[in-house]
């Protein structure tokens, strides 16, 4: 019945608890010329009815926990797309409130989508499909971000937001405003909270600008988002790009947060192609002008190298370039790279930015240019 089920089949109906002829008078004794609303139609239930009890399994409770939360989202303002079931969950996932639990109870435990997810199935019987976890995080956490309800990874801000790791938190002021709820301090609460949070939006968002990683290209100062490949990233523009490529030209990056950091089109049009830059594109791309190669650079900190697979991938997304393919994966360390190296493909190099002034090659014929000078000497 709260579940918005329209089809009700005999074996529901043998499981339904039915009220007495005598509980059914005493509730018709209730009704008068004026109609009750629904909350004081629950009330009576619960008073009355056997079937209503005080447990966490009792639907009339679990409903009426929701229906707080949802009307917490819309006294905060949230916008109508998160007015909805999956929001209110999401909230009470993240307060750790269990349906019969005080709202001057409610937690800020640190928490990641797939444990809300076990939490809403677990104490308030709403079991969404593995693959509704994106929808979580797109359509409820995202807005929660935005609307500085909640934080991202207060344990370790480097962690990247698409890292498995990531976890969310209750913003303090939001905690101490939420287990007011239903008290007389509730409506001085929110209107203080909402005199503010605009303040509170700012100072998270001066936080993760000011975490961000610096990076120049073509004299312009581009950022990074702070953790994960990232990290590895800029050393890789910094250091090997200077080594390897000097005077190359940076035509692609990818970042943690927002998938594309800087994309040239234009340069790319020019070398005879045009991709997609949301398919699968390397993290760096960089045209080497001094020997005319198109460098595609894989940065590997959590999802894995330029394996055979990933080679083949990358050759059928760049078939039409009528310039050398040069393959590169790089780690930043020697202890991460042992972990991929049954994994890398062979004619591809790697790059260690602990070791960042060599290459390891993994055979071939297109070489970068220390292993070619060889090459030329062995050949005179």
């Amino acid at each position: 019945m709260f579940n918005g089920h329209t089809q009700v089949n005999a074996t529901d109906l043998r499981n339904l608890k039915y009220p007495t002829i005598a509980q059914l008078m005493t509730v018709g004794l209730y009704i008068t010329e004026h109609f009750p609303s629904q909350k004081e139609i629950d009330e009576l239930l619960q008073e009355l009815l056997s079937m209503s009890n005080q447990s966490e399994n009792n639907p009339l409770i679990i409903k009426t926990r929701i229906d707080e939360a949802l009307q917490i989202l819309i006294e905060l303002g949230l916008p109508r797309a998160q007015l909805n079931e999956r929001s209110a969950l999401t909230l009470l996932a993240l307060l750790n409130l269990k349906p019969t639990d005080p709202w001057e109870t409610a937690a800020s435990p640190l928490m990641g989508i797939t444990p809300m997810m076990e939490f809403m199935a677990l104490h308030y019987g709403k079991t969404y499909k593995p693959n509704t976890r994106e929808t979580v995080r797109r359509q409820t956490v995202h807005q929660f971000l935005d609307a500085a309800l909640i934080i991202v990874n207060p344990d370790a801000p480097e962690r990247p937001v698409n890292s498995p790791k990531t976890v969310y938190q209750i913003e303090e002021s939001a905690l101490e405003l939420l287990r007011t709820y239903g008290t007389n301090e509730w409506k001085k609460s929110i209107h203080t909270y909402l005199a503010s949070v605009e303040t509170l939006k700012k100072r998270y968002a001066q936080e993760r600008e000011l975490s961000r990683i610096p990076i120049v290209i073509e004299g312009e100062v581009k950022t990074l988002s702070p953790g994960g490949q990232n990290i590895l990233i800029e050393k890789f523009i910094k250091e090997f790009a200077e080594c390897f490529t000097p005077g190359g030209k940076l035509i692609y990056i990818g970042d943690t947060d927002e998938k594309v950091a800087y994309f040239n089109e234009r340069a790319l049009r020019d070398l005879g192609i045009t991709i997609d830059s949301h398919g699968k594109m390397p993290d760096v791309i960089i045209h080497y002008l001094k020997n005319d190669w198109l460098v595609l650079i894989e940065a590997v900190t959590s999802h894995g190298p330029i394996n055979p697979k990933r080679k083949k991938e990358l050759e059928v997304i760049f078939a039409d370039i009528k310039i050398p393919l040069v393959m590169v994966t790089s780690f930043l360390s020697r202890k991460a790279m042992v972990e991929y190296l049954a994994e890398i493909a062979w004619e591809t190099d790697v790059w260690v930015a602990e070791d960042s002034t060599h290459l390891i090659h993994f055979n071939g014929e297109y070489l970068l240019q220390a292993y070619k000078m060889d090459r030329d000497f062995e050949t005179k």
